[in-house]
């Protein structure tokens, strides 16, 4: 008896800011940053199922120090 395999399909999603397709690949990983190749966004991988992206949170390096600094006030 032969197994048959099925061919691995790229994944895709919609761009939360221009709705156009973005392709993803095929093993996408939750914290991966892709690119819109249309409006050029930058997104990242929140969920795997189903694949969902969200606008990138990034910490400003400067709040973060300025965050520590305020400890030290107590």
């Amino acid at each position: 008896m032969t197994q048959m395999r099925t061919k691995p399909r790229k994944i895709v999603v919609e761009c939360i800011a221009c709705d156009d397709t973005i392709n993803i690949g095929y093993n996408p990983k939750v914290g991966n940053f892709i690119t819109c190749g249309n409006c050029k966004s930058q997104f990242e991988i929140i969920d795997l199922d189903p694949v969902t992206i969200d606008w990138p949170y990034f910490i400003d390096d400067d709040d973060l120090y300025d965050d520590l600094d305020d400890e030290d006030d107590y």
